[in-house]
């Protein structure tokens, strides 16, 4: 299992290459500019079934959105950094 970090927008294509690289049982976490995707009705279609996609909650909010607007799981801090400790390798 892989934990990839995106935290740039749809607007960089090495986002888009980075949701590519996510297998089943991976999870991708979005931060920074990155959490933009979670209000991306595409997003769902450009990651293989079996990925999890979580948002950094904080990031997130802070770019005005509210949890109601996501498509996404939000974690907080302490979340994050359960899923970086379960996770095998970290591409980011």
């Amino acid at each position: 299992m892989a934990l990839i970090i995106v935290k740039k927008s749809a607007a960089h294509a090495i986002a888009h290459e980075l949701l590519k690289l996510a297998m089943e049982g991976d999870t991708v976490a979005f931060i920074q500019d990155g959490t933009l995707f979670a209000v991306d009705e595409s997003l769902k279609s450009e990651v293989r079934q079996g990925v999890k996609l979580v948002a950094l909650k904080e990031d997130y909010l802070a770019r005005g959105f509210t949890p109601e607007e996501t498509q996404i799981s939000l974690v907080d801090y302490d979340g994050f950094a359960e899923i970086t400790e379960q996770n095998e390798r970290i591409i980011s």
